[in-house]
C-alpha cells in the first residue's frame, strides 16, 4: 500500500461490466496477451491473488490520481483469469464508503476463501473519533461479490496499536495454514501478526510483532512445503525508494531469517506491493509499477500505478531466486529453474583485534543492559524513535553523539540502538571513531584523533539485521582511558547516501549533557534541532 505522506516527503468510480480485456496500445506499442502491465483498463494497485476452482482472481486497488494529487483510491477491483494471460474484469467489488465507519482511502486489500464464503480484508481511514488508518473485514459468497461489511466496525484499528502513528494499521495480509489456522499480519512502520477466530472477523489472542531488517509495509505471507515466507516492501522509512526484501522461517510465528532484497524499486513507482501464489503448479509474484498510459494521455506517477506479474523460481534449498521485472512477463514460457545457493549470513567482521561486535540484542529495549557509566536516554526503544542515515536528507558521511564523563574510567564498552535495516558489508563498512572534546561544555566538535585507531577508526561489517542494540566491546583491544570533566564525540562514518546502517534518534533533547550530529552539525529534524541519539557508554568506572 502507498506509505504515508510523512514517509514520502510530499511526492505528489469508473463503472466496468463484465467484459474481457483484450491488449491494446492504450498511447503504447501494442501488447501481447501477458505482457506487463497486465491489467490496462484503469491504474491499479497493490495486487492481491487468490486461487480458486482453477482461476485467479486478482484484487486491486483502484489508483484515480489526478495530477498534483497524492493519493486517490476510492474502490477494489476484481479480474480474473484462467492462463495468466487474458485477464476479465468483474468491476467495482467494493466502495471504501461501504464500511459505514471509513472516510476515504480503499488501500491495499486482500481476500481469502474459508467457510464456503469469501473474506475481504481492505484498509482505510477510519472516521472519528480515531481519524487514522484501520483494517476493516468484508464478506461474500462468490469471488466477484458483492462484499459486505461483516462486522460493522474496524477489525483492527488504532486503539489496537497504540503509539505515536496514526497510519500504522495498514496492508493486511491473511494466510491460512494447514491446520486451518488464520493469520492476520498488517502494518507500516511496524509489522503485526495476529492470529483470527475461525469466524475470519475477530482477533483470537495477543499482537505478536514480526521483526525483520528494514521493514516498511505490504507484507505477504505464504507457505511452500514446511516453510514459510514474508515478502515485504523495504527501505522507505530509511529514505529510499522501496524495494522488495524476504525472509523466511519453521513457523509463522518465527524466528524470521532475513533472505535480502527480492526484487528492486518499480519503474516510475516509489512504492512497490507484493502478491505470491501457485497456479497450476508454477508460481508467480504480483507487484505494481507506473509505466502505463492510458488512452485519454494520463502516464503513470505516483497515484497511478499498474498491476505487473513475474515467474517465481525456488532454488533447491527453498530461497527465491532474484526476481528481475520485465515487459514480457508471462507472455513468453516460464525458464527451467536453475539451481543457486543463498548467501548465508556472516557473522559481524572488524578491523581490529580484541574487539567483538554484538547485534540485534534487545530488539526493542526499555532499559539498557548492565550498568553503563552514562546513557542519552533510559528507555531507547520509546524515545529513540527516528532512523538517521548517511541518506537523511541531502546525505551525510557522518553521524555523531557527544557526551560528558564524570568519573575517570577506561572505555569497556559502547552500545547503541539501531533502526531496521541494521547492518551493511565489507563494500560500504562503517567506520567508528570516538574525538576528546576537552573540557568544555557542549561543544561543537570537528575531528581529530580518532581515539580508537590512531585516526585509521574500527571498520565493521555484518549482515543486515531488524531494529536491536549493536554492541561494540572493547574488553579485549586495548582500552581507551576517558578522563571525568571531558566531553567526547562518538562517531560512525559511512558512505554518503550509502545507507547501511540506521541510528535511532529522540525526537526531542533528552540527553543535557550532549546532542545528537549529522555531518558534525546539531541533528535537525522538521528544521527543529536538540535531539539526542540512543547511546549508553560502559567503562571500567562505577556509574554514579
Amino acid at each position: 500500500m502507498p506509505v504515508p505522506k510523512q514517509f514520502l516527503y510530499a511526492a505528489l468510480f469508473v463503472a466496468l461490466g463484465q467484459a474481457a480485456l483484450a491488449p491494446c496500445s492504450y498511447g503504447q506499442a501494442a501488447a501481447k496477451p501477458g505482457e506487463n502491465p497486465i491489467i490496462r483498463d484503469v491504474f491499479t494497485a497493490d495486487p492481491a491473488p487468490l486461487v480458486y476452482k482453477n482461476k485467479v482472481y486478482l484484487y486491486v486497488g483502484h489508483d484515480e490520481a489526478k495530477e498534483g494529487q497524492m493519493f486517490n483510491m476510492n474502490d477494489w477491483r476484481c479480474y480474473s483469469t484462467t492462463d495468466m494471460k487474458h485477464w476479465t474484469a468483474h468491476g467495482p467489488v467494493m466502495n471504501v464508503r461501504d464500511f459505514k465507519w471509513a472516510t476515504k482511502d480503499a488501500w491495499a486489500s486482500q481476500v481469502v476463501a474459508r467457510n464456503g464464503k469469501f473474506y475481504f480484508y481492505a484498509a482505510v481511514q477510519e472516521g472519528a473519533p480515531a481519524n487514522a488508518k484501520a483494517i476493516g473485514v468484508a464478506v461474500s459468497d462468490s469471488p466477484t461479490g458483492p462484499f459486505v461489511d461483516a462486522r460493522g466496525s474496524a477489525l483492527v484499528s488504532d486503539k489496537t496499536t497504540p503509539g505515536p502513528n496514526g497510519w500504522d494499521d495498514i496492508d493486511p495480509t491473511v494466510f491460512v495454514d494447514d491446520d486451518g489456522t488464520a493469520w492476520l499480519a498488517w502494518g507500516n512502520p511496524n509489522c503485526y501478526l495476529a492470529k483470527l477466530k475461525p469466524n475470519m472477523t475477530e482477533l483470537d489472542g495477543p499482537i505478536q510483532r514480526i521483526e525483520v531488517p528494514n521493514y516498511t509495509e505490504g507484507p505477504w505471507l505464504h507457505k511452500r512445503g514446511n516453510l514459510y515466507y514474508l515478502t515485504y516492501a523495504a527501505f522507505a522509512h530509511q529514505g529510499m525508494s522501496e524495494k522488495m526484501c524476504y525472509a523466511t522461517a519453521p513457523k509463522v510465528t518465527g524466528p524470521w531469517t532475513y533472505r535480502g532484497i527480492l526484487t528492486d524499486q518499480a519503474k516510475n513507482s516509489y512504492t512497490i506491493h507484493p502478491g505470491i501464489v501457485e497456479f497450476k503448479k508454477q508460481w508467480y509474484f504480483f507487484y505494481h509499477n507506473a509505466t502505463l498510459t492510458l488512452p485519454t494521455g494520463e502516464s503513470g506517477a505516483l497515484g497511478r500505478r499498474s498491476v505487473c506479474v513475474e515467474y517465481l523460481y525456488y532454488n533447491p534449498d527453498g530461497t527465491i531466486q532474484p526476481i528481475a521485472q520485465t515487459v514480457a512477463s508471462v507472455s513468453v514460457p516460464p525458464k527451467p529453474s536453475t539451481s543457486r545457493t543463498a548467501p548465508h549470513a556472516s557473522a559481524p567482521a572488524t578491523s581490529a583485534p580484541g574487539v567483538s561486535v554484538v547485534q540485534n540484542l534487545l530488539p526493542r529495549p526499555a532499559q539498557w543492559p548492565g550498568a553503563p557509566l552514562l546513557s542519552t536516554m533510559p528507555d531507547p526503544a520509546n524515545t529513540a524513535l527516528d532512523n538517521i542515515s548517511f541518506n537523511h536528507d541531502k546525505g551525510g558521511t557522518n553521524l555523531g553523539q557527544t557526551f560528558r564523563v564524570q568519573a575517570d574510567g577506561k572505555l569497556t564498552r559502547i552500545d547503541l540502538f539501531g533502526g531496521d535495516g541494521l547492518g551493511t558489508d565489507t563494500k560500504q563498512s562503517v567506520t567508528l571513531a570516538l574525538y576528546d572534546l576537552g573540557t568544555q561544555e557542549n561543544p561543537a566538535y570537528a575531528p581529530g584523533t580518532n581515539l580508537l585507531g590512531g585516526g585509521q577508526g574500527l571498520a565493521i561489517a555484518y549482515t543486515p539485521q531488524p531494529a536491536g542494540l549493536l554492541q561494540f566491546d572493547f574488553a579485549g583491544a586495548n582500552q581507551v582511558p576517558l578522563l571525568a570533566g571531558h566531553s567526547y564525540a562518538f562517531e560512525l562514518q559511512g558512505l554518503e547516501k550509502s545507507a547501511p546502517l540506521f541510528w535511532r534518534a529522540s525526537r526531542q533533547e533528552a540527553y543535557a549533557a550532549g546532542g545528537a550530529y549529522f555531518n558534525r552539525q546539531p541533528l535537525r529534524l522538521n528544521d527543529k534541532p536538540g535531539y539526542d541519539f540512543a547511546l549508553a557508554v560502559y567503562t571500567t568506572a562505577a556509574p554514579k
